[in-house]
């Protein structure tokens, strides 16, 4: 296989509707490799990642906004510079409490999708 090279501003933003008011771009998916799935995740004002479980490990990087996020049955304040790493089983969300949208880096692995 050969290297890939994606520009993030180039992808479309497909909304998510599992969630509320939540967008992705999917920078690498199960198409590309099987070790792990990759994504900008924008979630609008007001917006919210509801809570759910994955039988695979979730981590995600926000990198502008902040909101209240779901870790160990907490709600806990969280903004930009945070890194959430959501263990398989482990039940996780994030709303999305500020002026403006939230962006996120979010890995998964194995991908899962």
């Amino acid at each position: 296989m050969s290297t890939i090279i994606k520009n993030q501003e180039s992808l479309e933003w497909i909304r998510n509707s599992k969630h509320r008011d939540v967008f992705l771009r999917h920078l690498t998916t199960s198409k590309e490799n099987d070790r792990l799935s990759a994504h900008i995740v924008r979630i609008e004002k007001g917006g919210e990642i509801v809570p759910h479980t994955h039988e695979i490990l979730e981590v995600f990087y926000i990198m502008k906004g902040e909101g209240l996020a779901l870790a160990n049955r907490e709600r806990v304040k969280t903004a930009a510079g945070d890194c959430i790493i959501a263990h398989p089983g482990e039940e996780h969300g994030l709303i999305n409490t500020g002026e403006g949208e939230i962006l996120l880096y979010s890995v998964f692995s194995p991908a899962n999708c």
